[in-house]
This record gives C-alpha cells, sequence and structure tokens, in this order.
C-alpha cells in the first residue's frame, strides 16, 4: 500500500475507509470445510456477536459484528475508554479464503461515529489518534493471527 492508502501512515484504507483483507489459501481443503472453519472462529472468538449471516452463490460468504475496547487519549482513565465495532467478513472458495476486517465505528456513551473521522479536528487531538491507531492495529493484528490459526487448523467439531 502507498502512504496516502493509510490513515495517518497507520491503518490501511480501501475507497477511504479503513479495511483489513487477504485472500490466503490452505491447501487440500474444501469450500465447505473452510466455511465450517470461519463459521467456528465468528463463533468461538472473544467479542464478536453470535449473528451470522450467510449467502451461498459460486462461493459462500459469512458475517459478524464484533467489538474490543480501546483507550483514547494519554491517561487511562475509564471515561477514555471507547468501544470499536467492526464487521468480519469471510469469502470461502476450494483451498481458499478471503478474510474482511471493515465498517470501523467508534462508539462513546451514546453517540456512534466512524474511525476515520473520529476526534480529527486538531494537532494535540492527533497525536492521540496516532496512539489509537496503533492500539487499533494491533487488535486486528491478534485478530487476523486468531483466523489464520483456526483456518489452519483441522476441527473436532461435535454437530
Amino acid at each position: 500500500m502507498n502512504a496516502q492508502d493509510k490513515l495517518l501512515d497507520i491503518l490501511p484504507l480501501k475507497d477511504g475507509k479503513v479495511y483489513y483483507s487477504k485472500v490466503l489459501e490452505v491447501k487440500g481443503i474444501s469450500k465447505e470445510e473452510l466455511s465450517k472453519r470461519g463459521k467456528y472462529w465468528l463463533t468461538n472468538y472473544n467479542n464478536l456477536s453470535r449473528k451470522i449471516i450467510s449467502s451461498v452463490n459460486d462461493y459462500e460468504q459469512i458475517k459478524s459484528q464484533g467489538s474490543f475496547m480501546e483507550l483514547w487519549g494519554p491517561n487511562d482513565y475509564p471515561e477514555l475508554y471507547v468501544e470499536v465495532i467492526h464487521t468480519v467478513r469471510f469469502q470461502f472458495r476450494d483451498e481458499r479464503y478471503q478474510y474482511e476486517i471493515f465498517n470501523f465505528i467508534i462508539k462513546k456513551s451514546n453517540s456512534e461515529i466512524e474511525l476515520e473521522i473520529y476526534n480529527m479536528t486538531n494537532s494535540k487531538k492527533l497525536k492521540y489518534n496516532k496512539l489509537f491507531y496503533k492500539k487499533i492495529d494491533d487488535q486486528i493484528k491478534n485478530i487476523v493471527t486468531s483466523i489464520k490459526k483456526t483456518m489452519s487448523t483441522e476441527l473436532t467439531i461435535k454437530k
């Protein structure tokens, strides 16, 4: 990605929105098995809602919304923590899958605002946003690591 494709040189962008995505290959694994692993991850990963939306065409797609709490600001005060809501979507084909993590919303008290415009009003806030974005990036990298581990591991799931 080019420098202009990242929010404050940290979070990846697609069409001006924070967006993580990658197509990964898992040799010898069918679309059905990958879908089973994806559903397992969506229903068992911490902080994801249990709503799974499925559609089947020439590929299968499933998604869910999740969230995590993160500190915005210089001090560790409870009122500076915000909820970072995001959507995780999988698409499956034989031997490969795509994950997408997108639609980032910041929820604080009773308000919700897109991550891309949250607290971007002055230089002091920009400084805090850089730290905040780094923490979000670290959280998403942990989510991606968990996805990759689940998708490459044979499951023993009781039906």
